[in-house]
């Protein structure tokens, strides 16, 4: 038996699996089921990445809490997690309305997240198929209905038997409280006014069958203002299980791509600043000073 690896975090437990080196990429799941759903793309970009995968509280193997969650407080345990684990920067990437927890994370914390992957990203929950989503999980939370919740979430997040179980196994080990307070809050939050204070480069990817996202994507596009756009073929919304191959290629190239980019800023900045610097440099070259004529007291003095 395999302990569950945990760290304290904001006063929580949380369970999270870090592998691989490089480049580190932070996942971040969205209500109800957990972080097991990115194992394809964990998996694939762990090769050539640090991968980063945690379960919010209430979620999944993490501890639960008498602290309310809101896409505020989710967005700093990840920032605290990324404390206690040393990781100075990183991407995330979510998937559908985990977009709610990786935008907020962006506007507040720009120096540490650097960069944002949304999978059928959303800014704010506007269409009525989502709502009518979030409000009948709010109703099967409350009815304590966990079978209602867990059973269609891993149906639809499972490409074969050992999927399908150990999702469900997954979801139905959560706090249904914790899950009713994420969506809630992700049904009250809007980040669409606020897109433009998105500085970081972004990628924006939808399923080429996700009519509902597709809208989404559309907005988004139009309030970023540094972003890249794909639609991954023959896909719907569940982008993590049946979309995984191609998007794990994108993610690649497109991190190695950013992080080529902030090298050469790096380098025009400490070049500009060593060219701020010459003149500086070049008047003590032009002008010595003539020591000859420097007081004897220059000598160490003891006494």
């Amino acid at each position: 038996m395999f302990a569950v690896p945990l760290i304290h975090v904001n006063g929580v437990e949380l369970h999270y699996h870090l592998q691989g080196k490089g480049t580190p990429i932070v996942f971040v799941h969205p209500p109800c089921i957990g972080s097991r759903v990115f194992t394809y793309l964990r998996n694939d970009l762990s090769q050539d990445h640090k991968t980063l995968l945690f379960d919010f509280r209430g979620h999944g193997r993490s501890e639960s809490s008498k602290a309310r969650i809101t896409i505020y407080s989710l967005a700093e345990d990840m920032l605290r997690l990324l404390d206690a684990l040393h990781i100075e920067q990183a991407y995330v990437c979510a998937y559908s309305e985990s977009s709610f927890v990786a935008l907020q994370a962006l506007m507040t914390y720009p120096n540490r997240f650097v960069g944002g992957i949304l999978l059928g990203g959303v800014a704010e929950a506007t269409g009525w198929k989502t709502r009518a989503k979030l409000k009948a999980g709010l109703w099967a939370g409350r009815l304590g209905a966990r079978g209602l919740i867990s059973f269609p979430l891993s149906w639809v997040h499972a490409d074969n038997h050992e999927a399908f179980y150990r999702i469900r196994g997954e979801t139905r080990s959560g706090d249904m409280r914790k899950w009713r307070e994420y969506m809630e809050s992700a049904l009250a939050y809007s980040a669409s006014k606020r897109l433009k204070e998105i500085k970081q480069p972004m990628l924006l990817l939808c399923g080429q069958k996700d009519a509902e996202y597709k809208i989404y994507m559309r907005e988004m596009q139009r309030g970023l203002t540094n972003f890249s756009s794909a639609y991954i073929p023959g896909v719907g919304h569940t982008l993590p299980i049946y979309g995984a191959a191609p998007i794990g290629e994108l993610m690649r190239g497109w991190v190695s791509a950013q992080e080529g980019q902030r090298i050469q800023e790096s380098m025009r900045t400490v070049h500009r600043a060593a060219e701020r610097a010459r003149p500086a440099y070049e008047d003590i070259v032009a002008s010595p000073r003539d020591y000859d004529s420097e007081q004897e007291a220059q000598e160490p003095y003891f006494h």
